[in-house]
């Protein structure tokens, strides 16, 4: 007895799992990955099998309601089940695990209906043959539709590590969707479409949930979109905000260097009668002028001398020794955001750790970027006498040490990932080393 139902589970669970595939890609697995995915895999299946045979004990007639609602809360226990194991096996929240699963349900509904309404119209509620049942509907069509959701909606996110699995609104249409999709599939008609009016109402049934679908996930991806957009217009505004303050400065520099310009012929003469004390002084006032201006960073993209200001200025007041040579031509393929972004979280990685260093002429920090030969070359270098962990080649953080919080370091990665390039993080001779190494575009 429990045999034919839990055939017809295992079918929707190949289905769901293939659907929801495109949406793990995501997501990185966890340390000691095959022992985890093995062992969520087998709770699952049991939770599965412990269920089903729960809902076969359940009276056999118990009213019209009561057998809907048995039938929702049966798929939703496993949907809740298959997050749990999604989050137990990737290095994501409770939260992104439900979303790839409620993601992958909704177009796995899309599959299925599909494949009922393809069924309906070809047999028209006769028997189908074995081969065609299995491989081309129960497992072909969810397949194809997997995959044309992939590289039609989700690819660009995931290849650019900007899907927001864990944002709230993308999460709660995740849910709704999800909702809709298990309260429809508990009411629907028993699929037939023998005659003519059964095949129409067939129709308009399926074809209504699987435009409900898309359009939820339509709506998803267009979350998606904003959430990137809200990102870039946040480091975009403080660019903004870090220009006029190099304007300023720059504006304040040039009226020090005008000032004292205007006064060097009076200096001249006064510096013969001043004494050696008061002489050293007049030229010392001279040089700190000149040595402001110098100090505002040129490499040839806006972006790249926002951030060198930035953490210049703050390199001084805490004591840092800061250099830096940079050809901010090569970096013209990128954009400004991932830019600001990639070169400010280095360096604040950089700067937060050297800060830890009692001694201030440890306190150093190299930062260069060139060419070398048809690859961007980036490497941020500073003193560490901490001692740094790292997991598959990862710095990891603790409570107790701040210096490489993980968000930084990820966004370092993924940004260089996103431009078909690689990041390298690594201890040597107690020095903390980032290298990022992208392809220069040909046209670029």
């Amino acid at each position: 007895m429990l045999l034919v139902p839990l055939r017809m589970v295992g079918l929707f669970l190949v289905q769901l799992f293939v659907c929801e595939t495109p949406f793990l890609f995501g997501f990185k697995p966890r340390k000691n990955f095959p022992v985890r995915a093995l062992a969520a895999v087998s709770c699952f299946l049991l939770s599965v099998v412990g269920i089903t045979w729960l809902r076969l004990l359940c009276p056999r007639n118990p009213g019209y309601v009561l057998s809907h609602l048995l039938g929702i809360a049966y798929f939703v226990a496993i949907i809740i089940l298959n997050a749990l194991a999604v989050w137990r096996v990737c290095d994501t929240s409770l939260r992104g695990a439900l979303f790839a699963v409620a993601s992958g349900y909704s177009i796995e509904h899309i599959a299925s209906r599909l494949s009922y309404l393809v069924q309906a119209w070809v047999y028209h509620g006769g028997e189908m043959p074995p081969f065609e049942e299995f491989f081309v509907f129960d497992f072909a069509i969810p397949v194809v539709i997997s995959l044309t959701f992939y590289f039609t909606l989700i690819l660009k996110g995931i290849v650019r590590k900007t899907m927001p699995f864990n944002d709230s609104k993308v999460l709660a249409v995740s849910i709704v969707n999800l909702f809709i999709c298990i309260v429809v599939s508990s009411f629907e008609q028993v699929r037939g479409g023998e005659t003519v009016p059964e095949l129409m109402s067939l129709s308009v049934h399926y074809l209504c949930a699987i435009l409900g679908c898309t359009l939820c996930l339509l709506l998803q991806v267009g979350y998606f979109k904003e959430s990137e957009l809200d990102e870039k217009n946040r480091l975009l505004f403080q660019m903004l905000r870090m220009e006029r303050e190099k304007y300023r400065l720059s504006q304040e520099t040039i009226d020090i260097i005008n000032r004292k310009c205007h006064d060097l012929r009076h200096q001249v003469r006064m510096l013969e009668q001043q004494t050696p004390e008061e002489r050293s002084k007049s030229l010392r006032s001279i040089t700190d002028a000149i040595h402001i201006y110098d100090s505002l960073p040129s490499t040839g993209n806006r972006s790249i001398d926002l951030v060198l200001m930035e953490k210049k200025l703050l390199c001084d007041k805490y004591n840092i020794n800061f250099t830096y040579l940079v050809d901010g031509s090569k970096f013209s393929f990128m954009d400004e955001a991932d830019i600001y972004a990639m070169l400010g979280n280095m360096l604040e990685n950089a700067m937060e750790c050297v800060e830890q260093e009692p001694d201030a002429e440890r306190r150093i920090i190299t930062f260069q970027a060139r060419a070398r030969g048809d690859m961007l070359y980036i490497s941020m270098e500073n003193y560490c006498a901490l001692q740094v962990s790292f997991e598959d080649g990862i710095p990891t953080t603790s409570k107790d040490d701040k210096a490489f919080h993980g968000f930084g370091v990820q966004s370092i990665l993924h940004i260089a990932e996103s431009y078909g390039g690689n990041a390298r993080f690594f201890l040597e001779n107690q020095y903390f080393i980032v290298e990022v190494l992208i392809p220069i575009p040909s046209q670029a």
